[in-house]
């Protein structure tokens, strides 16, 4: 078989999202032709796409020294880099992209999520806005910008634009958590129960409303907390510091009931209410 036929392949692998035959088929056509840089970049995808980054971060590489100005290849490894935890670089490379496409939502998504790790809230609040204007009613845009708002401690803000997306979209189960978690931290611990309850009843393995709804319990006292984290250990193994956050439940569990909300422990405990990841 030829290294066309093995490109051809592998493409067509990657495009049906078969990433280990596209992966497999890719690296033997580049056997046969090092210099095709489709190829390259369908392998650098694959593997990315994959979750093996930091391999697609060499593979992008090797198609930008070819081929500096490849917007593909520019705007994929700005997201692997900013998975990477590299948000410099994210930055530096989707600039180079937006020049020729200023208005393009994704990349000024992806340069509102870099300003954001990079702590650079109101720039990234302004990136967030103006894909906004040109994706109006993008989950992701929302709850980023609901990210910015949070980083400035402006919870009414971070509020308001989670409302606005539940607005949009009624039925957003993230967006619901999301105003769940905001009712917990400002000590709304009905409303926030009622929140996950209703998240559950509908999807009963939801990772993040189980913790919480966890979490909102323990607060108020006056249930099986063994059942209920149980329950949480066993759905819930994707949390990170899962261990410390039970051991934090267990200290607060040990006050009585009526001295738990407010208190240090309890605070602790609610600072690991989990809103699900924004995807890169």
């Amino acid at each position: 078989m030829n290294a066309m036929s093995f490109s051809d392949m592998g493409l067509a692998a990657l495009k049906r999202r078969q990433f280990d035959a596209a992966i497999n088929m890719l690296r033997q056509a580049l056997g046969e032709d090092m210099e095709n840089l489709d190829v390259r970049f369908g392998l650098a995808r694959a593997l990315h796409e994959k979750g093996s980054i930091v391999e697609a971060l060499g593979e992008y590489r090797t198609v930008l020294q070819s081929d500096g100005g490849h917007e593909d290849c520019l705007h994929h490894i700005a997201r692997a880099l900013l998975q990477n935890d590299d948000p410099r670089a994210a930055l530096n490379h989707v600039d180079i992209v937006l020049r020729t496409n200023p208005t393009d939502p994704e990349l000024l998504t992806l340069r509102g999520q870099a300003l954001l790790a990079l702590e650079r809230n109101e720039a990234a609040l302004s990136a967030l806005q103006t894909a906004g204007h040109h994706n109006p009613g993008s989950e992701t845009i929302h709850r980023l910008m609901a990210a910015c708002h949070r980083a400035n401690d402006d919870i009414e803000s971070e509020r308001r634009a989670v409302e606005q997306l539940l607005r949009i979209d009624p039925s957003s189960l993230t967006a619901s958590n999301d105003l769940g978690v905001i009712n917990l931290r400002e000590g709304h611990l009905i409303a926030a129960f009622e929140a996950f309850e209703q998240i559950l009843s509908q999807d009963p393995e939801h990772t993040q409303a189980t913790l919480n709804r966890a979490i909102a319990l323990t607060v108020m006292g006056g249930m099986d907390h063994d059942a209920i984290w149980g329950r949480v250990m066993e759905i819930c193994d994707e949390i990170d510091d899962l261990a410390d956050i039970r051991a934090l439940a267990d200290e607060l569990a040990k006050l009585p009931d009526a001295k738990r909300k407010g208190s240090d422990q309890a605070t602790a405990l609610i600072n690991h209410a989990a809103l699900t990841p924004v995807a890169i």
